[in-house]
């Protein structure tokens, strides 16, 4: 059994990293690396976190701005979030265009709504600066949610989303984005481990190769 489990790379991302961005050659490449069986856990950046400085996981990729001073964080690469519709919106998406839309968005006490919150609150802005709010915590569904809502001109339907998870909706005009006050709003991906792993050149593999693919 032990033998058994020494096989596994343990790996945790976040819901855009592990449904957006690992999925095909970046997979294939990790595989590659380590050569063995991988387990991949799509669970939130505060649970990764955790659960990497636990012993859990080997690796964690995660989105939010955390920090550990028992952990290393290295940063990888940066995602905008941007408000997206099924109708073209404002290209500068502001308070009056808000007032008028349904949001759908993550539950309170998640981390990318406290970076959202964060976000509006430099232009007097919140969440409730939107007509309604309808909180999804699958970020997925968030999206499908929009895709398939119906057309309505007066009251859209629109979320804020990583551009990245949206790339082939937006290159195929299934989905339209916006910016708010037309500013970016820009986080950075990180990788988490601990530097004392025993298997701490093939995370470093990892890493240098996830970086080259960005």
């Amino acid at each position: 059994m032990t033998e058994e489990i020494d096989k596994v790379f343990k790996l945790a991302t976040s819901y855009t990293i592990g449904s957006h961005i690992l999925p095909g050659e970046p997979m294939d490449k990790i595989q590659e690396i380590v050569n063995r069986r991988i387990q991949l856990s799509v669970i939130p950046c505060d649970k990764i976190l955790k659960a990497v400085k636990s012993g859990e996981f080997e690796l964690g990729l995660i989105e939010s701005q955390l920090s550990d001073d028992e952990l290393i964080f290295e940063e990888w690469m940066r995602d905008e979030l941007v408000v997206c519709s099924r109708k073209p919106l404002p290209a500068n998406f502001g308070e009056e265009s808000m007032a008028s839309c349904k949001l759908i968005c993550r539950p309170e006490g998640t981390l990318t709504r406290a970076f959202v919150s964060n976000f509006l609150e430099k232009f007097n802005l919140s969440y409730y600066s939107f007509d309604s709010l309808v909180e999804m915590d699958n970020p997925t569904a968030l999206i499908q949610s929009v895709k398939w809502s119906k057309p309505n001109t007066k009251n859209p339907t629109v979320a804020i989303v990583s551009q990245i998870a949206i790339e082939s909706e937006l290159k195929y005009k299934e989905l339209y984005q916006s910016r708010i006050n037309n500013i970016p709003m820009v986080r950075k991906f990180h990788f988490i481990y601990d530097k004392n792993n025993v298997n701490i050149d093939e995370i470093n593999e990892i890493i240098a190769s996830l970086k080259e693919a960005k």
